[in-house]
Parts: structure tokens; sequence; C-alpha cells
């Protein structure tokens, strides 16, 4: 049809009619914005593009790393880690050192001349950390080794343990040291009364009288010569 035709004035109420009902389903028209581009940016678009149903597409990093953009990380956990000391440090060479449950640095991570002394069971020649002689000690030069079981003390020569000064040997030869308790009694003895021993003194003293003898041991201790004095 090249024009619009209506029979009578019924039939273009109809048109109107229908004219409204296709216009109300459309949205009005802003300025500025067209129906046929879109309100965002393409790289918008993809992001939403990308995101699944339900889900939130946060990425967290698999390591720590200070230069990390992820807004995840919080760079001051990494900062605060990075001041803890690793654990491998622990009793290594030039880490630190351990404390042993009695709260004491282990002896096997102090410098050898903190520890000089070492304390053990001599056997057979040479040191154990144990009377059963189960655990060697090791010799090492500029320390001194104790025997619990004889309190001698030794060092190590490099080949054999030396006892540091020889023990005092105890006897009644000239190279030898006489005992304690015999030097004691002896000392004793010759401090208090006692008969005279001498073949001489003996003598003298079978011929005195019994009131003699008495007086004699009322005295005191007396020296053989002086008795011998009394009957020259």
């Amino acid at each position: 049809m090249s024009k619009l035709e209506f029979a009578d004035l019924e039939g273009l109420k109809v048109l109107m009619r229908h004219l409204n009902g296709e216009l109300d389903g459309k949205v009005d028209k802003e300025s500025g914005k067209q129906l046929s581009t879109n309100d965002f940016t393409d790289a918008y678009k993809k992001k939403l593009d990308d995101i699944e149903a339900g889900a939130t597409n946060v990425i967290v990093d698999s390591s720590l790393d200070a230069s990390s953009t992820n807004p995840v990380q919080n760079k001051v956990i990494k900062a605060e880690i990075d001041k803890k000391m690793d654990k491998t440090q622990k009793g290594s060479p030039g880490g630190v050192a351990e404390l042993g449950n009695d709260g004491k640095v282990p002896a096997a991570q102090l410098p050898s001349f903190v520890d000089d002394t070492v304390e053990g069971y001599l056997n057979g020649g040479n040191f154990y950390e144990d009377s059963a002689h189960s655990k060697k000690i090791t010799g090492e030069a500029g320390k001194i080794y104790v025997d619990l079981s004889t309190n001698k003390v030794y060092r190590w020569s490099g080949t054999v343990f030396v006892e540091v000064s020889a023990s005092l040997a105890l006897g009644t030869t000239s190279s030898t040291a006489g005992r304690g308790d015999w030097v004691q009694e002896a000392y004793t003895h010759a401090n208090s009364p006692h008969a005279p021993t001498t073949a001489a003194t003996q003598s003298v003293m079978g011929l005195m009288a019994p009131t003699d003898k008495k007086k004699l041991d009322d005295i005191g201790a007396i020296s053989t010569a002086d008795i011998e004095a009394l009957f020259a």
C-alpha cells in the first residue's frame, strides 16, 4: 500500500491502540547513549564473561613474593616472615646454637676451649663416656681427661693418653711415700708416755724396785738417755 487508508474513525482507533502497545515495550532514549553500543569497555565485559556463576574469581599466589601486586597477598606478612630465622640455621655452622633439655648449650656446639675438661672412664688405653666402655671418646690436644673411676688426670699426646702427673706411690721403700695413718700413729706414740725400748734401758728398768718404776711413770715420758744418765 502506498498510503494508509482507514475505513473509518473506528479503524483509526484500533491502529492507535496497537501503536501504543508497541511503544510501551520500548525504553526512553537518553542523551549521549546509543542502544547499539556498550555502556562500558570491552575489557570490563571480558572480565564479566570470565567469571563463573557464583564465583569470585580470586587468584591466590602459590608462594610469597615481595614484588607481588596480588591484593590477596599481604606484603606486611611477607616482611614479618623475612625477619624470622630459618630453621636450618639451628645448630649449624654459621648459624645459632641450640639449648638442650637442661637449658644449656650442648657441648658439641661449644668451642673446644670452652669445654676443655672431659670426664670419662679410662680402660685399655682408651677413654669412654660410660663405665661400660661402650662409647669411645676421641682424644684431642689441648684438653684434659679425668678418669672418674680413679680421679687421675690425663692428656692426649697424639697417640696415647698420658697421665699429667704421676700418682704418688705408697709403700715402705725409699722411692715410696708412707701412709698417712702410719705417720699419725708414730707421731702419737712419740708424744705419749711409754716404756723405753732399748736393751740397755730395759735392763736398768728390770733392776729397779716397783716403787722406783712408779715414780718414773708418774714423771711422764722421758728419753732413754735421761734414764741411763741417772745410773751413770
